[in-house]
């Protein structure tokens, strides 16, 4: 409804005159008619509230309009309008100083806010909004936030990281000696075809001219019993006796001198048709290749302290078992179970210093966790030339480290691992033993940060054991991020998923190619010539060297790179034992350039351990590195064939191991790198 402003008269004649009707009088209304002479009549301004007004219809009636002021905006019609805004405006100045001093009131909330988040900066790392924590995260993003919320946790190295991994460093030496002391044990010892009872005085260098082939294999086919020996001269030896043929020899005697110390192969007779050595190694490197691949599974699944604690004990009990064989099978069945006890104890230890350290001391740790592996090169070579028995030198490198089993309750897991896992609990208390070890104090709500960080396959399942169910509902899975991985799935999928599948094939010739060259020189220096001892000497001792001056390579030129260079070098110093002259007097540079290239792959040797665990997830890590060490047990057992080789040339497998360099460089050129 709207008004209209009008002028007219009201006339107060009422009675005889359609000017005076009622219709008239209210509405004011101009007639054409003029009022009687006398009737009063005053001038008014009336408003007509009727929407179309019959008088302004009229033709020739003009309303003249009064002195309007500026025009407003009719807000009537407006449809964000209400009854308030008709009066007040939408936004005027007087609504504009109000809501001005209004939203001063928010400073004060807002400082009371701000100020306690500011007062607990520890507990800002690593947290996350409730409402993120159902949102898809990937493993690389994960990985950051757990790696992320531990270092504020325990720090990069402090003292309590740093007593830990020198502890833990030590089993790579017990596992060293395992592996190694079987050098030491078949060490070449001169042997030839045992004297008959009658010949007994006779002069050794003298019988054996006499009588056997030059390999001391073969004796001559005559009755020795009918010779008779008279003041160091043989008599009755036939005149015809080089026409004889040679059969085989069924005893042996060998040199005495280690005194009355036995080596392995002189124990139980493992030389010409019974030579091997090969065979017991291989079982050795059996036992090895098997723990690499399972005892990646079984950590992962249960853990890496328990894990490493029980392999040690079984290494450390068989270790002292194997002394007392009586018979090369009984040997041979210790060692397979040796071997991968030994294996594992490596690859979990290896994998449990690296995820109790954060940032760049992954790769430092990692680094000087394989020091003690070359160090053990040296300190066995040392036991082994004061102990030359096989069996007392098994017992000392074996029972001492029952000392280390002491440490099984104190031993921490792996935090990355309990996170990984969900438990939260055993992961608060491990860092509040560190806290009090590195003198450091923790903020009252650090577990919250903790519970930000948890996968969410671990939250899931936590919860399902709290109500009671056994398996996750379809509504849990359906929350999950596709990239998400289950707590306990195969890992073998994992590593050959299509995330993970050319990193893993990559990974396996890696390590392939690594172990042919680094123990195809370690594990038969003798087979080039020299001293058996001083040549693992030496060569211990310039690879904990070279390990030392890789950690400053790496941190400088990267990790891909120094593993690149590591891996090439090697390669063309076994291929560069072609151009040194041939002969005895030139065998000097050959064992020269073997040493170099040695070395140069025990830094790589040193280096690649770290480089595969940054590959993989927490949750499958210690199996990647695992199935690097497949590989390795792989090419451990190559390794003794590879050398039967030389019988053809000398330095096929040389060559050989110079293809392999060239043939493992490229594969880690096809490397994704990593900081």
């Amino acid at each position: 409804m709207s008004g209209v402003l009008r002028r007219g008269s009201l006339n107060f004649d009422c009675v005889g005159s359609a000017r005076g009707s009622l219709d008239s009088n209210l509405y004011g209304g101009y007639r054409e008619t003029k009022p009687a002479p006398g009737t009063p009549e005053l001038s008014v301004i009336t408003m007509d509230f009727r929407r179309h007004s019959d008088d302004l219809k009229k033709v020739g009636l003009t309303a003249v309009p009064p002195p309007m002021p500026q025009p407003v905006k009719d807000l009537s019609q407006d449809a964000d309008s209400d009854v308030l805004s008709s009066f007040l405006g939408h936004y005027r100045k007087w609504s504009f100083m109000w809501t001005f001093l209004l939203c001063l009131f928010q400073i004060p909330t807002t400082f009371h806010l701000f100020m306690f988040v500011m007062s607990t900066p520890e507990t800002s790392v690593g947290e996350v909004s409730p409402m993120l924590l159902e949102m898809p995260i990937s493993h690389e993003q994960l990985e950051l936030l757990q790696m992320k919320t531990l270092q504020k946790l325990f720090g990069s190295f402090s003292r309590w990281q740093c007593m830990w991994c020198a502890l833990l460093s030590i089993f790579q030496a017990i596992c060293t000696f395992h592996i190694f002391v079987y050098v030491f044990q078949t060490a070449p010892k001169e042997y030839w075809c045992a004297r008959p009872t009658n010949l007994q005085e006779l002069d050794i260098a003298e019988w054996r001219n006499l009588s056997q082939s030059s390999n001391g294999c073969q004796l001559l086919d005559i009755d020795y019993s009918q010779l008779i020996l008279e003041n160091g001269n043989v008599m009755n030896w036939p005149s015809n006796a080089s026409d004889m043929g040679y059969t085989q020899c069924t005893q042996f005697e060998f040199s005495d001198i280690d005194g009355e110390a036995k080596s392995l192969v002189q124990e139980f007779g493992l030389i010409c048709a019974n030579n091997i050595t090969n065979v017991v190694e291989m079982c050795f490197l059996m036992g090895a290749a098997a723990g690499a691949v399972l005892s990646g599974w079984i950590s992962d699944r249960f853990g890496r302290r328990h894990t490493l604690m029980a392999f040690v004990s079984i290494q450390t009990v068989f270790g002292g078992i194997l002394a007392f064989s009586t018979s090369v099978a009984m040997f041979m069945s210790l060692r397979v179970i040796i071997g991968f006890a030994s294996m594992t104890v490596t690859v979990v230890s290896f994998v449990l210093v690296v995820e109790l350290v954060s940032g760049k001391w992954r790769t430092i740790i990692g680094i000087l966790n394989i020091l003690p592996v070359a160090i053990s090169y040296v300190l066995s070579s040392g036991i082994a030339y004061l102990i030359r028995d096989w069996r007392v030198l098994q017992l000392v490198i074996s029972w001492p480290w029952l000392a280390m089993l002491s440490i099984w309750y104190w031993l921490p897991e792996s935090p990355r691992w309990l996170l990984a896992q969900g438990r939260l609990e055993e992961l608060s208390h491990l860092i509040e033993r560190a806290a009090k070890v590195n003198g450091t104090t923790l903020p009252s709500n650090y577990q919250k940060t903790l519970e930000a960080a948890v996968p969410m396959a671990a939250q899931h399942k936590e919860q399902s054991q709290t109500d009671g169910v056994t398996a996750a509902t379809d509504d849990a899975k359906s929350q999950m991020d596709s990239h998400d991985l289950d707590l306990h799935v195969n890992p073998l999928f994992v590593v050959f998923s299509s995330k993970y599948w050319r990193t893993t094939v990559l990974t396996l010739v890696i390590w392939l190619t690594l172990i042919i060259i680094y123990f195809g020189l370690t594990l038969h220096l003798s087979n080039l010539g020299g001293n058996i001892y001083v040549n693992s000497a030496v060569a211990g001792s310039i690879e904990a060297i070279s390990i030392l001056v890789s950690i400053f390579v790496v941190l400088k030129a990267g990790i891909r790179r120094s593993l690149l260079g590591y891996m090439l070098l090697p390669g063309l110093c076994c291929l560069a034992t072609n151009l040194v002259p041939q002969g005895d007097n030139n065998q000097t540079g050959v064992i020269a350039l073997a040493i170099i290239a040695k070395c140069l792959i025990g830094a790589n040797n040193a280096i690649i351990p770290t480089y595969t665990a940054m590959q993989y997830p927490t949750i499958v890590r210690n199996f990647g590195v695992g199935m690097g060490n497949l590989a390795s047990g792989i090419a451990l057992i190559l390794v003794p064939s590879l050398w039967q080789l030389e019988h053809y040339d000398a330095l096929l497998p040389l060559n050989i191991m110079g293809a392999c360099g060239l043939i493992g460089a490229a594969a880690i050129a096809m490397m994704r790198d990593i900081e």
